[in-house]
């Protein structure tokens, strides 16, 4: 019984990280299903205060780590508040209309748009666009980081 548990907790941790890559998956259901489901079956583990306390501040940085990012990369570049918006909206927009290529091509279109609409300066605009692109990489990578160290500090709560 115990073996198949950890089975199915790798098995959620897999789909975790590929949650990364897919935009269609939630980030993080997966670890915290893993969480749950482990003290459900094994009602005698402990994981710490601590332990819980670190994952849920490293839950919302994830789930916050594209917004931060695009806002970083976009005032990085010289973008006003109107392209941090804009890089924040077209997150949003792009996701609800385009699924999965939208946390991509929404903010690189809204930044473009709202820059250009703003200087001018189709050169300046596109900068920043593609700044949007390097923050969705940036926040990748991040996101991934954070949460391969969530799954390691799991196995070395219950281990």
């Amino acid at each position: 019984m115990e073996a198949l548990l950890y089975l199915f907790i790798v098995l959620l941790f897999i789909l975790e990280l590929a949650a990364i890559f897919i935009p269609l998956l939630p980030d993080s259901i997966f670890f915290w299903t893993a969480v749950i489901s482990y003290r459900l079956i094994i009602p005698e583990s402990e994981f710490s205060l601590f332990f819980y306390t670190g994952a849920v501040i490293i839950t919302v940085l994830v789930f916050l780590a594209n917004y931060l990012s695009n806002a970083y990369f976009v005032k990085r570049q010289g973008g006003s508040n109107k392209t941090v918006i804009a890089a924040g909206l077209g997150i949003f927009l792009g996701a609800l209309l385009l699924g999965p290529l939208g946390f991509i091509i929404g903010p690189f279109i809204l930044i473009f748009v709202v820059e250009y609409w703003q200087s001018k300066n189709r050169d300046n605009a596109f900068r920043l666009a593609l700044s949007s692109l390097s923050a969705f990489f940036a926040s990748t990578l991040a996101r991934f980081l954070m949460q391969l160290f969530l799954i390691i500090w799991f196995f070395i709560e219950i281990f």
